[in-house]
């Protein structure tokens, strides 16, 4: 079986698949490519994906996004204060003994009682559902990732996305940054790189909440990352 590879966006996620001799992108339920990064809590069951998107408007206390920019961060970063702006779910530290760190949570009402989960429990959620959408499309269990994820995520956040993953099941072989992911899906392609002399190509990412950049110089079977910047905000 192949690595699936998981773009996890802070508005929607994308999957993708070597096969055919080339990469596929894998279909949700409603046959869309993308799929939103959203997590819903209901009285009777959780919400995740589309059908957290439906539900968006009339349950918006009880839904999650910008799952990307919480996970990993702790409840006493100062910067959290722009992230609640722009989410609707009530944010509060996570019970210290699902997250000793001190992990930016949310509190919601589930299952008929008020619940409180850590960002790390909520991305997990969410990919056990795109793991549960690429099973079905592949009609075969998935085990092995690899995540993309900003060139801004520090150690903690990477390691919060590690411990999503195998919450869900998966098993990410490697976290690299979306900018590689970029340089690597033009290089792999390409049959006229220089021997010697590099190619340098600059990636430019303007994504729904930040904007990363990464100059990247490309010889025949090789690329080196030569610089990062990046606008997290």
């Amino acid at each position: 079986m192949s690595v699936v590879g998981i773009d996890f966006g802070n508005l929607q996620t994308c999957i993708a698949v070597a096969r055919n001799r080339g990469i596929d992108i894998i279909c949700n339920e409603v046959s869309n490519r993308f799929t939103p990064s959203l997590v819903g809590f209901g009285p009777k069951s959780r919400h995740l994906g589309e059908g957290a998107a439906t539900l968006h408007v009339s349950n918006l206390k009880n839904t999650v996004s910008s799952l990307k920019r919480l996970v990993g961060r702790p409840a006493t970063d100062a910067t959290l204060a722009k992230e609640r702006e722009y989410t609707t779910a009530n944010m509060v530290a996570s019970d210290p003994s699902v997250s000793p760190s001190g992990e930016i949570g949310v509190q919601v009402q589930y299952l008929g009682e008020e619940r409180t989960f850590s960002a790390t429990q909520c991305a997990a959620m969410y990919l056990g559902k795109i793991k549960q959408i690429t099973e079905h499309e592949l009609k075969a269990p998935v085990s092995d990732v690899v995540v993309s994820v900003p060139v801004w995520f520090s150690p903690a956040q990477r390691q919060a996305m590690i411990e999503s993953c195998e919450i869900a099941g998966l098993n990410p072989l490697r976290i690299i940054n979306d900018t590689t992911a970029a340089a690597l899906a033009y290089g792999i392609t390409k049959t006229d790189l220089p021997e010697e002399t590099p190619r340098k190509v600059v990636f430019v990412d303007v994504g729904h909440s930040s904007t990363s950049i990464a100059a990247v110089a490309f010889v025949k079977g090789k690329l080196q990352v030569k610089a990062t910047t990046a606008d997290p905000f």
